[in-house]
């Protein structure tokens, strides 16, 4: 083997700051008159200037276009780890060829049957995506072109640190197993990662949430934004990313995205979302176009279904508040009868939505406990073995238009009949495959699995469970909440006990062919990163084009946010601590700060963004956690507005924090 030496691409790069300076109040220290002291600083407050959320990403494929000008040759190639500096296990290789070559490049596996593989076209420059490293190792990599020529690189990375606990893999038996694909992992903890058949990590990315990572059709990831626009995990956006961490859309949704979208057959996105103002979460579905970003169609649950009807004996153990009274965690789209179909999780229900005209199409689920939706809407069963599903994750449609869910068997009652909910080692969950027939308005069981698996694999939230052939032949399930106390051997614990000490956590990600379990991969350990929210299956080589060339873009808005008018006696502001940071990225300004209070976390102020423009103010509630501390209680404070609705006008930033105003010396204008 021969060895290379690789340069760092930080000695190309031009670093980006990607964050506003911190407040300062220098200028005005000296001041004799705390009303004129305010105003002075207000006249004099610093336009914010966007802050280029891509500035980096852009320095690296400008750096790399340069590099790839630099004629090395295929056996001096330079290798780049982590180009992005978001996609640690993944590299790219830059050379030249002098005529146009095609050719193969092969992640070496430990053992052979986890090589990854993966093909590019033929040119001269050449930026060859390099996915698959082993973890705080050194891989070998192999580059072959077409003419016969090849060289071998050792490849090292540094450790990601994160803890996911033990991971084990085992094959229960050949089966259908598909080596060249890659397991990702959607860690409810915001992270995705990848392990291959012997549980190795084999890639990871901190770019953004989790919750409803799907490939879309033209191999990239879809995935959630980093930023929170409501706790805990209503994302502002998604992102349009592959393997090596490159960005190429991003797309402003107005209420947010969270669990889930699907792709459409016209590339429009169907995405699970918020209501605008954020007032009631989970219960509502826009249509993104693709090109544009703009919602295109919208459907507002709450004027299809009553909020306390149906209601789900999980939300007494959910911690959710009554805006979460749908909890849409999984939609997919039956194009042949244009229906939604949506997993509404406190509801006990998937419920099917005619797309033309946003009516009712049927509910698929426990009528107990509904008054105001017509009996008509639901289905009767058929056959000894059926079982009602409670607290669902996922759904999805088999090739014949069978519905396949992951059952979380919550309470497996509902709410009215809450005491009688099943507990202790009754408890169990279960991968579960319906046909139903529209017509005659009947249900039957297909298939099931996890039931015999008992409380030692009951997962009471997140999970999923997809096909991976169109059939229920092959059912790729995710068990990913299962929680244990070895001293009490309990294991019948609910979302809210998730942060309790000492409980053991453990995903089950299985391969069930025909009913029975052929490859289980397990995650275990006291840490949160190892609960799951899902997996899935793909190729590394199969997640998309890398092209350097391409130009990222924003699309779309958050839509005007919703604000309350106020009076505000901004003269008596005080100057902000350089503790805040005051930043527009994109199409929104967020603040975000700490401070400290004599107050108990549960008796904090509410605190406000205040904007203070000619024409009046308008306040925007900030999110504030607390944490007990010596001095007192610790807060983090963070908020954010739409630049949507803004125009034609001045802003000067105020905070309203634990009872007193501050002036941030910021201001925001329309340039």
């Amino acid at each position: 083997m021969k060895n290379k030496i690789y340069r760092a691409l930080t000695a190309i790069l031009i670093t980006t700051a990607m964050m506003a300076q911190p407040l300062a109040a220098s200028a005005q220290d000296n001041a004799q008159n705390e009303g004129q002291e305010s105003q002075e600083e207000a006249d004099s407050a610093s336009l914010l200037e966007q802050t280029d959320i891509f500035a980096q990403q852009t320095a690296t494929d400008e750096a790399l276009e340069q590099e790839m000008q630099n004629g090395y040759s295929l056996e001096e190639a330079l290798i780049v780890v982590n180009p992005y500096g978001t996609s640690p296990l993944s590299a790219v290789a830059v050379f030249h060829t002098d005529e146009a070559l095609g050719g193969t490049v092969t992640v070496k596996g430990k053992a052979a049957e986890n090589d990854i593989t993966g093909t590019f076209e033929a040119a001269t420059d050449h930026a060859v995506p390099i996915y698959g490293l082993y973890n705080g190792d050194t891989t070998e990599v192999e580059i072959s072109l077409e003419d016969g020529t090849s060289a071998t690189f050792e490849v090292a990375t540094e450790d990601i640190k994160v803890d996911y606990g033990t991971i084990t893999a085992e094959m229960k038996k050949e089966s259908s197993y598909d080596y060249s694909k890659l397991t990702f992992i959607c860690s409810t903890m915001g992270s995705l990662y990848a392990v291959d058949a012997a549980g190795d990590i084999r890639f990871y990315t901190n770019m953004g949430g989790t919750l409803g990572v799907h490939q879309l059709s033209n191999g990239h990831l879809l995935m959630p934004a980093s930023y929170v626009l409501k706790p805990s995990y209503y994302k502002e956006a998604m992102i349009e990313t592959d393997l090596l961490g490159k960005v190429y859309r991003k797309y402003m949704i107005p209420g947010g995205e969270h669990h889930d979208f699907a792709e459409l057959s016209n590339g429009n996105l169907l995405v699970a979302s918020d209501s605008p103002d954020l007032s009631s979460v989970e219960d509502y579905v826009v249509e993104i176009d693709r090109e544009t970003g703009e919602v295109v169609w919208e459907l507002d649950m709450k004027e299809l279904i009553g909020i306390e009807d149906g209601q789900s004996a999980s939300m007494d153990t959910d911690g959710s508040e009554e805006s979460d009274w749908f909890h849409n965690n999984g939609l997919c789209y039956d194009e042949e009868n244009d229906l939604i179909l949506l997993s509404a999780r406190h509801k006990d229900a998937i419920v099917a939505v005619n797309k033309t005209d946003k009516t009712l199409a049927w509910i698929l689920g426990d009528p107990t406990g509904w008054e105001e939706v017509d009996e008509s809407y639901f289905f009767t069963p058929q056959g000894e073995d059926f079982e009602w599903f409670y607290a669902q994750h996922n759904v999805s449609l088999l090739d014949n238009g069978d519905i396949a869910l992951f059952d979380n068997g919550t309470a497996k009652v509902k709410r009215v009949d809450g005491e009688n909910r099943v507990s202790g080692d009754d408890v169990y969950s279960r991968a579960v495959v319906y046909h139903i027939d529209t017509e005659e308005k009947t249900v039957s069981q297909v298939t099931e699995y996890g039931k015999e698996r008992g409380a030692d694999w009951y997962a009471d939230w997140i999970s999923g469970v997809v096909s991976l052939d169109g059939t229920q032949d092959h059912l790729w399930i995710t068990a990913g909440s299962h929680l244990h106390n070895e001293e009490e051997n309990r294991s019948d614990y609910y979302p809210k006990d998730m942060f309790v000490p000492g409980l053991i956590k453990t995903t089950h990600i299985d391969q069930v062919d025909n009913g029975e379990l052929s490859f289980e991969l397990t995650i275990s350990g006291d840490t949160y990163q190892a609960l799951t929210y899902r997996s899935f299956r793909m190729g590394a080589y199969e997640s998309g084009e890398y092209d350097i060339t391409a130009v990222p873009e924003i699309l779309g808005s958050l839509g005007e946010t919703p604000y309350e008018e106020f009076s505000l006696d901004v003269t008596k502001a005080e100057t902000a601590a350089d503790s805040w940071e005051v930043v527009q990225d994109g199409k929104k300004i967020s603040v975000e700060g700490l401070y400290t209070t004599e107050k108990d976390a549960s008796e904090l102020a509410d605190g406000y963004l205040v904007l203070d423009g000619a024409s009046g103010q308008r306040s925007y509630k900030l999110t504030q956690s607390g944490v007990s501390g010596d001095d007192g209680t610790n807060v983090t404070a963070k908020g954010w507005v739409s630049t949507d609705g803004l125009d034609g006008e001045e802003w000067n930033i105020y905070l309203v924090v634990d009872g007193t105003i501050y002036n941030t010396g910021w201001k925001y204008c329309e340039q």
